[in-house]
């Protein structure tokens, strides 16, 4: 806009309207898009096809150009509306998780039947972790020797035994992704520590159980006393753990299916894409085999 409050056309530089309105500018755009019209029609008609696409493709941006500016289709000659407008680009939108067209992530369906998948999964393997938890005996309380690195009579070593305290359970660490009960432990001689977290590690109960084994045998093959555990199983998931939703499970659902980061990141997983064992059970059960339409389910 000038001085004088009059505004100038980029392209034409007459006065009175812009760019975006400029009857100049329009009046080309339909002209480019009747002369690669016509070349397409020319080439296909000489038999070039890579040609004729080649114009094609030319038509259309002028096509939609033209659209844009005046909601005029050129391709039939009628006035299109906002709502059909919307409904044009929308077919061309590419959806970031499936990479389907003619829809966004936030409309995805399969972005919704994935996360029903998920949280199925997430019941049937807590389910399997809570029971295979217990049959170890160990819970939230219970004292489990085991050998460690850490210093002993301000030596390092890599093999020290330590008695461990079973201080907490991670329950919402455990879902699809995760199938296994983690807890956190802390050395025993160390519980009136004001600060516990230098002493403090994490496990899957599991692997706690593998460390005890290791340690009782090596005490047992060097002569020596064998370490006591004082198992406590008490293994008690909070209300609702073992009927997960997606709310209960909001954090592990922002894990499986992130929404920012690279494009790789966002889009579908693997096992998703392509199920196999549990999670193929699980489509399976939920009657959802219509949304995976590239399996064989016969």
């Amino acid at each position: 806009m000038s001085y004088s409050g009059t505004v100038t056309c980029s392209h034409c530089y007459q006065r009175g309207h812009n760019k975006r309105k400029c009857p100049q500018l329009t009046e080309e755009i339909k002209g480019r898009y009747d002369g690669a019209t016509s070349m397409a029609g020319k080439e296909r008609a000489a038999g070039n096809e890579n040609d004729a696409r080649w114009y094609d493709e030319r038509a259309e941006r002028y096509r939609e150009q033209y659209l844009k500016r005046t909601k005029i289709d050129l391709a039939t000659g009628e006035k299109v509306t906002n709502k059909a407008a919307k409904a044009a680009r929308m077919k061309k939108v590419e959806c970031g998780y499936c990479g389907q067209r003619g829809h966004t992530r936030r409309t995805c369906p399969a972005v919704k039947v994935d996360k029903q998948v998920f949280v199925e999964e997430s019941r049937r393997v807590r389910i399997a972790a809570l029971e295979a938890a217990r049959e170890t005996g160990i819970g939230l309380g219970s004292m489990v020797p085991i050998r460690s690195p850490g210093y002993e009579n301000g030596e390092w070593r890599r093999d020290i035994l330590t008695l461990r305290y079973v201080k907490s359970i991670e329950w919402e660490s455990c879902c699809a992704y995760r199938p296994n009960l983690t807890v956190k432990h802390v050395d025993a001689r160390k519980l009136g520590a004001p600060n516990q977290s230098p002493y403090t590690s994490q496990d899957q109960i599991a692997k706690l159980v593998q460390a005890n084994g290791a340690a009782l045998r090596y005490a047992d093959a060097e002569g020596q006393d064998l370490p006591v555990s004082s198992l406590v199983p008490s293994l008690d998931p909070p209300k609702g753990w073992l009927q997960p939703t997606e709310q209960s499970l909001a954090e592990a659902i922002k894990r499986q299916f992130p929404t920012s980061g690279t494009k790789h990141n966002k889009q579908r997983g693997y096992d998703f894409a392509y199920p196999s064992g549990i999670t193929r059970e699980i489509i399976k059960d939920l009657g959802l085999t219509e949304h995976f339409p590239r399996e064989n389910w016969t």
